[in-house]
């Protein structure tokens, strides 16, 4: 297990492996929280510093090959409303195993300060937006921004490319006469001792933190209704692609099983009623593209969807060889031709031929297995195989529907690449 203590500067005791310092190591948006709403309350503060503590461990800790790929994690963070927070810790660290499928340990200090005693903010009806600047979120600022009022909230790091693509987006929104107000938070951190603070690319937490963001602006705006998380149900649901793929190699960032957990955390703790929820669970993501096909073509290729987007050569903005690429490109080249500028056309090539440890060969070969088995079995077997469809927050029945129809674009799409049709037999 590894052991991190988040403090303002103070000596921790023996036994920790990692010590950061709020304000020095993790960056946690309180400036630019304060600069939008005036100075957070202690809440506020304390669910600023633990959700900026979580990403940052997350992406500072390298996971393993293979079968070491989950990590056993201890995090200590100091805390002002202790008796609001701590007994939200179990449920909290069930959310983090769901979505990172690492062990958590969460421990909280108690911090000096006052507690907040009451919060109130006028109702204004309206809705906040997770705005990631990918095609999903993309395509529900477009659907919902024109009949409501809708606010959209982005995380960013030191990633120079998401932040100057939500931008781009943004101005593509305004051009089109949809203007909508647009709120940045800088969350990242630095390196410290036994600590590389973007050593681990798979960032996971990172819905957890956006959801803790998203909350708190709602809670400001008095947006009490909807708060929103937009992501096709493809890698919302997320099943695995295989069973090898089972646990950390699959993630469930817009899980509704997540979502209903992190509806209630929130709700108990900021005293919020809002609905977090996510509109496209049950669309495969050409469905969800398709207004942007119609209505904004020229965005598409701005949004980004890759997961590698921090490490590729010059020109491109895309990998092309992980899951999500996949699932834009096929969803892209439903509608018609792809302009994303990706590093790598692996559809192109020969790939059966490929050595097995090619990331794209194994990628797309669990894709296409995974396609194949949706489209030839009952609905019964993949209940059996897939027995998280079991879940009281989702309807089963929509969602495996969902994916045979994302399933019969992958076929349209895939069946027209010669190097890539022999995995679909």
């Amino acid at each position: 297990m590894t052991r991190v203590y988040v403090g303002s500067g103070e000596v921790p005791p023996s036994g920790f492996d990692v010590r950061l310092v709020l304000g020095e190591h993790i960056y946690t948006g309180s400036s630019d929280f304060q600069q939008k709403f005036g100075s957070p309350t202690t809440l506020e503060s304390d669910w600023l510093n633990l959700a900026a503590a979580v990403f940052a461990v997350d992406r500072g800790l390298q996971r393993g090959a293979r079968e070491d790929i989950s990590r056993r994690i201890e995090l200590s963070v100091p805390i002002v409303n202790v008796t609001q927070i701590q007994p939200l810790l179990p449920e909290i660290e069930r959310v983090l195993r769901s979505l990172s499928n690492d062990s958590w340990r969460l421990i909280v200090r108690q911090q000096n300060g006052v507690p907040e005693s009451t919060f109130s903010a006028q109702s204004s009806g309206g809705k906040t937006l997770l705005f990631s600047g990918g095609l999903d979120s993309l395509a529900a600022a477009f659907e919902f921004g024109g009949n409501s009022h809708l606010h959209l909230v982005s995380h960013i790091t030191r990633n120079q490319q998401t932040r100057s693509t939500q931008h781009e987006l943004v101005t593509i929104l305004s051009q089109s006469g949809l203007t909508l107000p647009h709120d940045q938070f800088f969350v990242s951190s630095r390196d410290a001792d036994n600590f590389d603070h973007d050593i681990e690319s798979t960032q996971r937490t990172r819905s957890f933190l956006f959801m803790v963001l998203g909350a708190l602006v709602a809670r400001r705006l008095g947006h009490e209704k909807v708060l929103m998380i937009a992501e096709n149900g493809q890698l919302a649901i997320h099943l695995s692609l295989n069973h090898a793929r089972v646990g950390a190699f699959s993630t469930h960032t817009a899980h509704p099983d997540v979502l209903a957990m992190m509806q209630h955390i929130l709700r108990t703790s900021v005293a919020v009623t809002f609905e977090l929820l996510n509109p496209y669970v049950y669309r495969t993501k050409s469905e969800v593209i398709e207004s942007l096909w119609k209505n904004l073509p020229t965005s598409i290729p701005v949004a980004n969807s890759c997961w590698k987007n921090t490490r590729l050569p010059g020109g491109t903005t895309h990998c092309g060889e992980c899951i999500p690429c996949y699932v834009r490109r096929i969803a892209i080249e439903k509608h018609g031709t792809d302009k994303t500028a990706y590093a790598r056309d692996v559809f192109s090539q020969n790939v059966p031929s490929l050595p097995p440890t090619d990331e794209g060969r194994r990628n797309l070969v669990d894709l296409c297995e995974f396609v194949v088995r949706f489209k030839d079995q009952s609905d019964l077997d993949l209940m059996s195989d897939w027995p998280e469809l079991y879940s009281p927050n989702m309807d089963a029945a929509q969602a495996i529907q969902m994916y045979r129809r994302a399933s019969q674009e992958a076929v349209a799409v895939l069946s027209q690449y010669a190097g890539v049709a022999p995995l679909l037999q």
